[in-house]
């Protein structure tokens, strides 16, 4: 699908991380970022009916009505996950949504309107999403799916905090350099787009995805890659290429061990 001639603006930024002091390591799960337990999920033959209405962002949701069909989004992600992640050994908590104007005070930051479409802040387990921003310039609008594919990716933070990743990866990112903080970013980004595409391939029936989303799906990402403008991008979410590439890994085989951005090769994940 080829975009207007105003350009879309950036992908999600990453969750802030807050490292502390881990606890000793409990009993159940591996929470690690390299043998997650998170892997051993494989939806490949899974078919899950959640009903959901796909709502395209053209034109825009109403303000009203956007934050309860987000909602309603959320709980079909949480229908998909909730049980194999139960069978991994994780509880998986059903996120909160919270749109707001002009701006947002939380425990992982100030959000505002320019910037990232959407956040997740794991403190408060909640997607952030301003609701007076979609004015069709967002890269997101220019997919029937994009509604859902943007909580679904923020829902992938979702699944990342409740298996460990997320803590991992701060205390990860406490220790490294500059260069190593935006390597890890784009790994964690990345898997979120895995996990996304992990989504969409078990409710390819229900939400009828077709080879038309999937167009509409890689024009999305053309715009969000490290490689875009504005020029002060900071190359922390991977170029176009990889995010399409983690998304339509994860599209294809349903399996969260095909989403292991953390053994991946340097290359894959830039």
């Amino acid at each position: 699908m080829t975009p207007a001639s105003t350009s879309p603006t950036a992908a999600p930024q990453a969750p802030l991380p807050t490292a502390s002091a881990p606890p000793s390591t409990p009993p159940g799960p591996d929470r690690s970022l390299r043998t997650n337990s998170v892997y051993g999920i494989d939806l490949d033959r899974a078919a899950v009916d959640c009903g959901l209405k796909v709502r395209s962002p053209k034109p825009p949701l109403a303000n009203k009505k956007l934050q309860p069909y987000l909602t309603d989004v959320v709980g079909c992600l949480t229908k998909v996950f909730k049980g194999p992640l139960a069978a991994q050994g994780f509880t998986l908590a059903e996120p909160t949504v919270k749109t707001y104007h002009r701006r947002v005070e939380s425990p992982c930051g100030s959000f505002g309107q320019s910037g990232s479409p959407a956040y997740y802040c794991s403190t408060t387990r909640t997607i952030y999403w301003p609701d007076t921003v979609d004015d069709g310039r967002e890269a997101y609008t220019f997919a029937r799916l994009g509604y859902v594919g943007l909580v679904a990716h923020e829902f992938g933070h979702h699944v990342q905090a409740t298996t460990g990743i997320l803590r991992a990866y701060a205390d990860a990112y406490d220790k490294a350099s500059k260069k190593e903080r935006y390597a890890l970013s784009r790994r964690l980004e990345l898997q979120a787009q895995c996990f996304e595409g992990v989504f969409l391939h078990a409710t390819t029936k229900d939400l009828g995805v077709s080879g038309k989303d999937r167009r509409e799906l890689k024009s999305w990402h053309s715009y969000t890659g490290d490689e875009d403008p504005p020029e002060d991008r900071k190359p922390d979410h991977g170029s176009s290429k990889a995010q399409w590439a983690w998304l339509e890994r994860g599209l294809d085989s349903g399996d969260a061990s095909d989403c292991n951005t953390w053994t991946a090769k340097a290359s894959s994940v830039t």
